[in-house]
C-alpha cells in the first residue's frame, strides 16, 4: 500500500485515469474519440475468496476490441518494469481472484478496430488476503499433512492443498514454525511471511498471503540430505536463519540461501528442539544437552555442566524466548524416574559468563503422571506444567510436584497436544492480545481444540464446548496477527 506513491515516477507514468480522456498510443494520427462509464475509482477484493466483477459501458462497443491488465505496484524503481497479468480479453471483466496481495493499478485496454489505436483507463486496485489473521492448527490426515485455517469470515481446510493445486504434504506431521522475513535470495527485495511445515516424509515452506509452496525438502537444501527423515524445525531468535533437524543432523538456513550442515556435525540430535537466546538440542549418543548459535555447535557451559553426558533421555523441552528467557527440560533415567530441570537460557547464562544455568532440579518419581504423559505443555509466565493421560488434563509444578487435575474431556477423546498460545511474544511495553492454554484432542478420525483461559495460578476450567472441529489430528496450533504468528510454547 505504502508504494503507490511510485506511481507517478514509475511503471505507471504512462497511465491516468479519466471516463472520456485517454492515453493512448499511434500518436502521430488523430484519435478517435470514445466515452466509457461504469468505472469506479478504485476496487478493493479478496484474493482466492473474491471474483471482481467490473461491467463498463462503451459507446459503439462494437468498434473496439478489449483486455484487461493488472500491474503490480510492489515495484522498485530502476528494477524494471514488471510484466502485467492479463486478467480478461472480453469488455466485461469477470474474474475470479487468484493475484497476490497487493496494491495493482488495473487497466482497461480498448483496441480501436478501425485505427489500431489503443486506449487506456486505470483505476487503482487493493488486493487483500484473509491469510494474516486467524488460527492455523497443523493435522495430519489419512497419511497427508496439512493446515486447517480458522479466520474471522469462516474458515479454510486443507490449507496447502487449497493454494497448491489440491497438494498437501505428504506423511505425518512432525512439526510447523511460523517464519518471518523469508526471501527467496540474499538480494531480494520480495520479503515475506512464512510457514515451514515438517512431516515425517517431506519438508516445505509456504508463504502464507498467497499459500504457495516457495521450497520443498528437494530444492531447499545445499546438498540434499540422503535420507529423507524430517524430524524437527525451530525459527531461532536471530531471525535471519532457521534451522530444521533431519535424521538426526541439523542444517541451518541464512534466509536467502538453503540449508547447510554446520561444520561440526558429528552428533545425532533427537526430534526435540527448543529457542532461547540462543538455540538447545540435545544429542543423543552422549546423552548431552546442546547449544547451537546459529551456525556452530556450542557445549553447555560449566554452570550446565551435569546435562552433558546424563545417562538420561529428553522427554520434553520446552523454552520461553524473549523477555522471560527460561527453558523446562524433562529427562527419564533408566530406571523410569525422571529429573525436572528449569534453565536461565538468556544469551550470557548460556556463553557462561553469567551462571548458574541451572536455577532448579527436583527428581520425578517414576509413578508420578508426568512420566507417563501421552502430552506436555507449558506455562509461558511461570513453572507451571501441564500433562495427559487420555482424556484428563493435570497441572504440576517444579517445587511441590502436585498433581492437579484440571479437566476431565468427554469419553473417547485422546489429548495429542499442550501448548501455551500467548500472542506476542511478551515484550517491555507491549501489550498480550491473545493467551490461552490449547489444548487438542483426537477421537475416531476428528480433532477438538479447546483455548482455555489461565488464571493467575495457572488453573484452567473445562468448556462446554470446543473452540475448534475438524477432520483429522492435531500437532501443531499456530495464532496469526496482522501477518505474524505465535512461538510454540
Amino acid at each position: 500500500m505504502k508504494k503507490l506513491y511510485f506511481l507517478a515516477a514509475g511503471l505507471f507514468s504512462i497511465l491516468a485515469f479519466a471516463c472520456t480522456k485517454d492515453k493512448s498510443t499511434s500518436a502521430d494520427r488523430p484519435l478517435p474519440t470514445f466515452t466509457v462509464s461504469g468505472l469506479q475509482a478504485s476496487y478493493s477484493v479478496l484474493t482466492h475468496k473474491d471474483t471482481l466483477r467490473i461491467h463498463p459501458t462503451v459507446q459503439d462497443e462494437n468498434r473496439y476490441e478489449y483486455y484487461w491488465t493488472a500491474f503490480d505496484a510492489n515495484y522498485t524503481i530502476g528494477k524494471g518494469n514488471r510484466k502485467p497479468d492479463t486478467l480478461a480479453k472480453t469488455k466485461d471483466l469477470d474474474y475470479a481472484m487468484i493475484l497476490n496481495p497487493g496494491p495493482y493499478v488495473l487497466v482497461f485496454n480498448l483496441k480501436d478496430k478501425e485505427t489500431g489505436v489503443t486506449k487506456l483507463l486505470n483505476v487503482n486496485m487493493t488486493v487483500s488476503t484473509l491469510n494474516m489473521n486467524g488460527w492455523y492448527l497443523l493435522k495430519d490426515n489419512n497419511g497427508k499433512t496439512d493446515f486447517d485455517f480458522i479466520h474471522s469470515l469462516g474458515r479454510i481446510d486443507n490449507w496447502i492443498a487449497f493454494y497448491n493445486d489440491g497438494k498437501s504434504l505428504e506423511g505425518t506431521a512432525v512439526k510447523a514454525v511460523f517464519t518471518n522475513t523469508f526471501k527467496m535470495s540474499l538480494t531480494s527485495l520480495d520479503i515475506f511471511s512464512a510457514f515451514t511445515v515438517l512431516s515425517d516424509k517431506d519438508a516445505a515452506i509456504y508463504r502464507i498471503d498467497n499459500g504457495k509452496a516457495m521450497r520443498t525438502f528437494d530444492d531447499m537444501f545445499f546438498s540434499k540430505p540422503p535420507v529423507r527423515k524430517p524430524q524437527s524445525v525451530y525459527q531461532p531468535v536471530n531471525t535471519n536463519v532457521i534451522g530444521v533437524v533431519n535424521d538426526g543432523q541439523v542444517y541451518v538456513m541464512q534466509k536467502g540461501t538453503l540449508f547447510a550442515s554446520l561444520p561440526y556435525n558429528a552428533a545425532k540430535l533427537s526430534s526435540i528442539t527448543a529457542v532461547g537466546a540462543m538455540s538447545l538440542a540435545f544429542d543423543q549418543d552422549s546423552k548431552s544437552l546442546v547449544i547451537i548459535n546459529d551456525f556452530n555447535f556450542q557445549a553447555v557451559p560449566a554452570s550446565g555442566a551435569e546435562l552433558k553426558n546424563m545417562n538420561a533421555d529428553l522427554v520434553w523441552l520446552n523454552s520461553y524466548a524473549g523477555q522471560r528467557g527460561i527453558a523446562m527440560a524433562l529427562f527419564r533415567k533408566p530406571d523410569g524416574s525422571g529429573l525436572l530441570y528449569r534453565l536461565n537460557v538468556q544469551f550470557g547464562f548460556l556463553l557462561g559468563t553469567q551462571q548458574p544455568m541451572i536455577q532448579a532440579k527436583v527428581t520425578v518419581p517414576a509413578t508420578h503422571s508426568l512420566m507417563a504423559a501421552t502430552a506436555i505443555g507449558g506455562n509461558y509466565d511461570a513453572d507451571f506444567v501441564y500433562y495427559a493421560q487420555g482424556n484428563k488434563v493435570y497441572m504440576t509444578d517444579l517445587i511441590t510436584l502436585q498433581e492437579a487435575l484440571q479437566v476431565t474431556l468427554p469419553a473417547g477423546e485422546t489429548v495429542t497436544g499442550i501448548q501455551h498460545i500467548k500472542y506476542p511474544q511478551p515484550s517491555a511495553g507491549v501489550p498480550v492480545t491473545t493467551d490461552f492454554l490449547s489444548v487438542a484432542t483426537y477421537n475416531n478420525g476428528r480433532y477438538k481444540v479447546y483455548l482455555h483461559k489461565i488464571s493467575s495460578t495457572g488453573t484452567i476450567q473445562a468448556l462446554a464446548q470446543p473452540n475448534f472441529e475438524g477432520e483429522g489430528k492435531i500437532n501443531t496450533v499456530i495464532y496469526m496477527e496482522n501477518g505474524s504468528g505465535s512461538r510454540v510454547f
